[in-house]
Formats: C-alpha cells, sequence, structure tokens
C-alpha cells in the first residue's frame, strides 16, 4: 500500500449531459449548438453508448427534470467555477479574477499570471470564460457522475444559490441529499427583444421517495476533511466553444454563449422598456425658476431610435454607458425620468 495513494478514492464520471443539441446551418455545413428546454444525453467521447441507453430508458429523450444527488458536501469540488480559456481544444489558462495559471501550448510551460478578468482582451473576444462544471450522481444510474458544463451567468448564480440554502438548512451538509435538477424559463432581454431562456434550477423536493446514491462510501481511513476525488472537470467543453463557427451565426438563438454569437453581455431582466439604451450625451441642465440644477440623457435603444430622460442625480458618467434593469417615470409626452438603472458592464445576464 502508498500512503496518500493507495487510501484514496477517485469517482468516476459516467457522462456529459448537455444543454442543447447541434444543428447544421442552412448557409454551410457547420454545426452550431442550439438551446434546448430539456436536457440532452448522447453517445460520444463523453458518455459510452449503453450509459447514453440507460440514461434514455429511464427518462426518456426529453427529460426537463432530473433526480440527483451531490457526493460531498463541498461545492468547490463538486462545481468548480473558473475563468478558463482553450485554444484547439486544449486548456490554455485558468483564473479566478486575482490569478490565473497559463499555459504555453507549444513547450507546456505554465507560468502564474495576474488575472485580469473582464479588462483581459481574451475575455473581451469572448475567448475566455466564466464555467461552471457541474458534477452529481443521477440517483437511478450508480457507479459515477454526470458532469454538466454551462458559462451560464443565471444558471451559475441559482445553483450555488440553492447549495447554499440547502446546506443551511441540513447542518452544512449536501451530500447523498435527494434533490431534483430542471431547466427554469427565464425572461431576458435581447437586443431589445423579449426572449426566453432556460437556466439551471436546483432544489430539495418537500416529499421524495427517491433513494440517494451511496456510492462510493467514504474510507475510514481518510481524514474528515477530506474525501473522494471528483473527475477532472477542465476537458474542453464543446457545446461552449465549437472549433469552427461562422459570422453568419450571429443573431442565431443562442445556446450556453458561444464565441460569435453576442449574447452574455446583451440581455438583461425584462423590466426595461425600451431594451437596452445607450447613453450618447448627458447635459448639465438649469430650472430657471427654481434655480435647480438636474441633467439631460440622450439615448439611444438597439433599433436606434432616441429617447429623452431627465435625472436629479449627477450622471456625467453614464455617457458611452449603456443602461439595463432601469426605472423611468413619465414626465410629459416626450420626457421621462430616470428613477433607477443598472449599468451593462456591473451585470451580466444569460
Amino acid at each position: 500500500m502508498i500512503k496518500g495513494l493507495s487510501d484514496r478514492i477517485k469517482i468516476a464520471r459516467l457522462g456529459k449531459i448537455h444543454l442543447g443539441e447541434k444543428k447544421k446551418s442552412q448557409k454551410s455545413d457547420n454545426l452550431y449548438p442550439s438551446a434546448t428546454d430539456y436536457f440532452v444525453v448522447h453517445a460520444d467521447t463523453n458518455t459510452p453508448k449503453e450509459i447514453a441507453d440507460k440514461f434514455h430508458k429511464i427518462y426518456g429523450d426529453r427529460p426537463k427534470e432530473l433526480n440527483i444527488s451531490f457526493p460531498l458536501d463541498d461545492p468547490e469540488k463538486f462545481f468548480p467555477q473558473w475563468l478558463k480559456r482553450y485554444a484547439n481544444g486544449t486548456l490554455v489558462c485558468k483564473g479566478d479574477g486575482e490569478k490565473a495559471i497559463e499555459t504555453e501550448p507549444k513547450t507546456g510551460e505554465r507560468k502564474e499570471i495576474q488575472c485580469k478578468y473582464k479588462n483581459c482582451p481574451y475575455y473581451q473576444k469572448k475567448q475566455c470564460r466564466e464555467i461552471g462544471n457541474l458534477q452529481f450522481y443521477v440517483s437511478e444510474i450508480p457507479g459515477g457522475v454526470f458532469q454538466i458544463d454551462t458559462s451560464s451567468y443565471n444558471s451559475i448564480l441559482e445553483v450555488n444559490t440553492a447549495i447554499k440554502l440547502i446546506k443551511e438548512q441540513n447542518n452544512g451538509h449536501i451530500a447523498n441529499i435527494p434533490l431534483k435538477l430542471t431547466l427554469r424559463p427565464l425572461q431576458v432581454i435581447v437586443n431589445g427583444y423579449p426572449k426566453t431562456i432556460y437556466v439551471l434550477n436546483l432544489y430539495k423536493p418537500l416529499n421524495d421517495n427517491i433513494k440517494p446514491n451511496k456510492e462510493p462510501v467514504k474510507d475510514s481511513a481518510i481524514e474528515p476533511d477530506e474525501g473522494p476525488e471528483m473527475p477532472d472537470a477542465d476537458d474542453l467543453p464543446e457545446d461552449l466553444f465549437p472549433t469552427d463557427i461562422d459570422n453568419e451565426l450571429e443573431g442565431l438563438p443562442d445556446f450556453e454563449p458561444i464565441s460569435d454569437i453576442d449574447d452574455p453581455f446583451s440581455e438583461s431582466p425584462i423590466n426595461a422598456k425600451y431594451g437596452q439604451l445607450k447613453v450618447t450625451h448627458v447635459k448639465t441642465l438649469k430650472n430657471n425658476n427654481t434655480g435647480e440644477i438636474f441633467y439631460g440623457l440622450t439615448c439611444v435603444d438597439n433599433k436606434n431610435i432616441q429617447h429623452n430622460l431627465v435625472s436629479q442625480d449627477n450622471v456625467e458618467q453614464l455617457t458611452g454607458k449603456s443602461l439595463i434593469e432601469y426605472e423611468l417615470e413619465p414626465v410629459n409626452d416626450h420626457l421621462e425620468k430616470l428613477i433607477s438603472y443598472k449599468i451593462l458592464e456591473d451585470v451580466q445576464e444569460a
């Protein structure tokens, strides 16, 4: 027996569950991922045919709800989240928003660098993504975990929130608790138009007879703060990073955000009257009767229609910014008052 090796347990990954299906472009033979409102499992290099067949036998071809449980209490192990950049199918940079490990593809040399996150040119070009790899037992299929890759802001946020709440309600535990994983519809605005997307939703059912998967059992020789090792989650998430995609795909329905489809930062909750508004000018104005200072904003929406707003707050810093989740109050037929807002750069949706 080798100390530190022979006493370790590593959980196997049985396969991957996808959040969409690949379709062929009508203008070319290129495949692009298209979102679905159901979970997708198919035989491929990540999922053996026998596992895919077993999944379909239990859940059918278009399941919208899965019975799951987590093998550990530590979400950092079963739901790791990183900023990741891939090149030619290889992970070349992995960061946490402060530090990153960058790999030189030709030599394999690795070095620690500063992670500039949203200021990184690769992130701005959408070559780097926030990616969460959710790994869990499907209760009816023992023997290992399934994995879902997502770069959806809303999915990551919802699952993180649910995990925290479930742990708080169960004395800090979540391992082996029967849970439901579903896809929940969410209304958003894309390029000024309403759209329904589907995000991951996790919850603990009130009454459920599902028996949680107990494999693998924790070895008594392992220290309490240790546990089974999860499968490597850094392999290329092919649904997020197609190897070849044409500019012709711009504007098509998006899957989990992909390189040339401009969706991650153009979506906002549906409580935005005109969709996304870009502030082109801000002027300082004065009421001649009262002497009160206020500010006038000239904005354009995604259809290039101009809107005139006023604000009692100093909003000069909004010039050139795009507003989302804003609330307006009518002043007259041609003017509206800006009550509240969020700036696009501060919020990531979908």
